[in-house]
């Protein structure tokens, strides 16, 4: 409860003030054309979009942890990565394509009930406006464009949407359920669908899962971070070089394949990957630390 009232309190506060700021640099016009992300101005989006990054993701598992723990850099997983761990993570991303093209495809078959039909039209409206936007994003020319990118749809959800999902979920399933599957499931779960993209749901949580296991099996952040960093700046830096006329396959595509063979490879990749983590584990990785509120103790 006291993550999740962090959380909003941070996300109303963040909303609060990049609205402010917006009307200050751009005036209320800006907000005129706000359900069409095609017409709305573009610095204006990236700048809410990395304010609402930060209050949302980033800061609230800081201030929960730095009010409920002792030590709230080692709650989060703040230790010096294993070089050998971090090499695993960026390749394990890059043969996971094949698997993850799979999903992508499964979960777009995947239909609801007739009965529940104007669910799957929101569905389908809402990622079509996400879709929209992404693609304002990654269209726009230029190198400036391409750095920004990478600070906006790279850096900043690695680090905030792993310190939240990973460091902290983890952390607090961990203390209602033995052992770290079901805290990785649940964070997972939880992870793919606060997304709010259902057709994206199966390889969203695979990624979750991924980077659970990786977290708890490395006892670093910053393994998982790395993870979600390569995977979202490979879609920049892939669609800047689409956009650019020096590659000639759509980044939808890159990775994708129609071969079992290839996506069975793929697969037995990945779990192979996350079997040598664990057998090289950190014993001492396990979140072991019992809560000690700074502000809330004997709660």
């Amino acid at each position: 409860m006291m993550l999740v009232i962090v959380v909003l309190l941070c996300g109303i506060l963040s909303v609060s003030f990049s609205y402010l700021i917006s009307i200050a640099i751009w005036g209320k016009s800006v907000f005129f054309d706000a359900g069409n992300p095609e017409t709305l101005n573009l610095d204006f989006l990236r700048f809410t979009q990395m304010i609402n990054q930060v209050g949302i993701f980033l800061i609230p598992p800081v201030i929960f942890a730095w009010l409920s723990f002792k030590s709230p850099a080692s709650f989060l997983g703040f230790r010096k990565p294993d070089g050998k761990h971090l090499i695993a993570a960026i390749v394990l991303i890059i043969v996971a394509g094949p698997f993850t093209g799979f999903l992508v495809s499964l979960n777009e078959g995947l239909q609801l009930p007739e009965q529940l039909s104007g669910i799957t039209d929101w569905m389908r409206s809402s990622e079509d406006v996400a879709a929209k936007l992404t693609n304002r994003f990654l269209e726009a020319p230029g190198t400036v464009s391409l750095v920004i990118n990478i600070i906006m749809i790279g850096l900043l959800p690695a680090i905030g949407e792993e310190l939240l999902f990973r460091s902290s979920l983890i952390g607090i399933f961990k203390r209602m359920f033995k052992g770290i599957h079901l805290p990785v499931i649940i964070s997972a779960f939880i992870f793919s669908a606060l997304h709010l993209q259902f057709f994206g749901f199966l390889p969203r949580f695979m990624l979750g899962l991924v980077f659970g296991y990786l977290y708890v099996w490395s006892g670093s952040i910053w393994i998982p971070v790395t993870a979600h960093f390569i995977n979202n700046t490979s879609v920049v830096i892939a669609s800047y070089l689409y956009n650019q006329g020096l590659i000639s396959i759509d980044v939808n595509e890159m990775g994708n394949s129609d071969s079992a063979l290839w996506i069975g490879l793929s697969t037995l990749s990945v779990f192979l990957i996350l079997i040598w983590v664990y057998s090289t584990r950190r014993k001492t990785s396990e979140i072991s630390q019992h809560p000690q509120s700074n502000i809330f103790n004997g709660f």
